[in-house]
């Protein structure tokens, strides 16, 4: 099969709300913008199933003051105040720039509906009608209509440098990927590469979302920030908008427990407050916890039907109703949709010359340990930021070189899975890949972390080599395995480096925040001797 030759001035790889953003900010500079997606656009990765909630600042009620002591406050004293500035003004820009393209918010008598969310106690959000999917639609037409070139269901796997060297001593060139569907290599060169490709998914192995972003941008020695800092989450997702319109939580007893662990906030305390708070209380024999709307006026059910409309499918089928009740909560670990990630500046500009990144793939140096300002929002302002210096850069580069030495090194290596007639399916390893992520989860110590590495190490040497892919699509699946492994092993060699607990990084060993000696950040990078690991203090005092 001939490959695939995709020539252009700014690549972007993703297609959730960080990547549509960034496209659409480059195409508006009269390049060639070319966007990459894994899936079909507005129907695959995270953005299309996110809660109908994003962060809005009104610059008539709204006091900036107090949003930025918030937002600086929940970041645990690692807040990245030069890429923070201005961002709380831009949830302004996209909400009006959304609802332009669009995109329906609730609203009585003409004014926006806002309601506070999980860490809220001055900024707000604003709902969209129909949730994640209808915003996802409204960005595919402007995509379409703004003349950006869409390639579906390829994943791209690897960047080009501009030298054929992993790590690269230059830049980065272009990308290649291949078609899930037939095989079909693509090779992508580019100015300007923005990497978007969402979060790293380790509910199962082999996840459609399988971090691709992180491990690509790692061969080429990229360096990465705070990946110990996961982010706690709470299922079933879209829950999160019930504590805005005054959801409890309750224990097994029916005790409102939160009391014990935040009583000031309550339910509305940050996300690594009430993530741990729930895990404890299971850990000490009071769970099942629930999540109980029962009090919740017919007005607020109605604003819960219409924005989160998969919880309510999925509790329909389940046979349960909020108005009559309780929903089984708990809490879990996302260990790539929190503040660590791809290392990015103000503009999105990773260390490596060309290379941008933005969403869930990049770091949120803004958020610190935990954030105030929802992620679909810092996508769409990460995006929007990217894709304005991707373009800027662009518009002065030469022509991207390619060597063809390395497309046809990564080639070989990315088939390889397909040439073998013998070997195991990657569902094999599914209890190998349970285990460690049990292992790195809410509760970590240093044996905890050692034996994940091992037991990664052990996959790495004795089981991945065998992976075979029959079709294309398990060849996806087998390449999205290593992504979701090497993920892992640098949360795993990031959190033991840092000795102390802070946000989601929670270890028993070190219970207790050490400002002293831990107001840093943790970097990580592809190195000549492997994964380097340090740590460095932050360029600013914090307020």
């Amino acid at each position: 099969m001939t490959d695939e030759w995709v020539d252009c001035d700014v690549l972007v790889i993703g297609g959730g709300i960080a990547g549509c953003f960034a496209a659409l900010r480059a195409r508006e500079a009269k390049l060639d913008v070319v966007l990459v997606n894994k899936g079909r656009l507005g129907k695959s990765g995270y953005s299309h199933q996110m809660a109908g909630v994003l962060t809005y600042f009104d610059p008539q009620q709204d006091d900036h003051q107090s949003w930025y002591r918030e937002c600086v406050e929940a970041g645990g004293g690692l807040s990245d105040l030069e890429r923070f500035e201005g961002m709380i003004h831009e949830t302004t820009d996209r909400i009006r720039e959304l609802e332009g393209w669009g995109v329906t918010f609730q609203k009585s008598a003409g004014k926006f509906i806002r309601k506070a969310g999980i860490g809220h106690k001055y900024a707000r959000n604003v709902v969209m009608t129909d949730g994640g999917f209808q915003l996802m639609a409204s960005l595919r037409e402007q995509i379409l209509r703004q003349g950006v070139r869409l390639i579906e269901n390829v994943m791209v796997t690897h960047l080009l440098t501009s030298d054929g060297l992993e790590p690269t001593q230059a830049g980065v060139s272009g990308a290649v990927g291949l078609s899930i569907k037939d095989g079909k290599f693509y090779v992508l060169p580019s100015k300007a590469v923005v990497v978007a490709a969402g979060c790293c998914d380790f509910d199962r192995v082999g996840a459609h979302l399988s971090g691709d972003g992180c491990a690509m941008v790692w061969k080429v020695g990229c360096e990465m920030r705070n990946i110990e800092l996961t982010m706690p989450t709470l299922k079933p997702s879209g829950g999160n908008i019930l504590f805005g319109l005054g959801a409890q939580l309750v224990n097994r007893e029916g005790d409102r427990f939160m009391r014990r662990y935040d009583p000031d906030k309550m339910e509305h305390a940050t996300r690594d407050v009430l993530a741990r708070s729930i895990a404890l209380e299971e850990m000490a024999g009071h769970g099942p916890i629930y999540l109980d709307a029962r009090h919740i006026d017919e007005a607020g059910q109605r604003i819960i039907a219409r924005a989160v409309p998969i919880l309510i499918k999925y509790l329909k089928k389940a046979g349960l109703d909020l108005r009559v009740d309780r929903m089984r909560y708990t809490s879990t670990m996302y260990h790539s949709l929190g503040p660590g990630g791809i290392r990015v500046d103000k503009e999105g500009k990773t260390s490596i010359p060309g290379l941008w990144a933005g969403g869930a793939s990049s770091d949120h140096g803004e958020d610190g340990v935990i954030n105030v300002i929802s992620h679909g929002m810092l996508s769409a302002i990460g995006g929007h930021r990217a894709g304005v210096s991707a373009a800027d850069y662009a518009l002065q580069a030469k022509r991207a070189q390619i060597i063809d030495k390395q497309v046809e090194q990564i080639k070989e290596e990315v088939f390889s899975p397909r040439l073998r007639t013998q070997g195991i399916s990657y569902r094999d390893i599914a209890s190998d890949f349970k285990e460690i992520t049990k292992l790195l989860g809410m509760v970590r110590s240093e044996e905890s972390l050692t034996r994940a590495l091992e037991k990664i190490d052990n996959l790495h040497r004795e089981k991945i080599p065998r992976l075979v892919a029959k079709e294309y699509q398990d060849l996806s699946r087998v390449l999205g395995v290593g992504s979701q492994l090497l993920f892992l092993k640098l949360l795993a060699k990031c959190a033991l480096h840092r000795t102390e607990s802070r946000g989601g990084h929670y270890r028993l060993d070190y219970p207790q925040p050490d400002d002293e000696r831990w107001l840093r950040w943790v970097i990580v990078k592809r190195g000549e001797k492997g994964m380097e690991v340090w740590d460095q203090p932050l360029p600013h005092a914090q307020p």
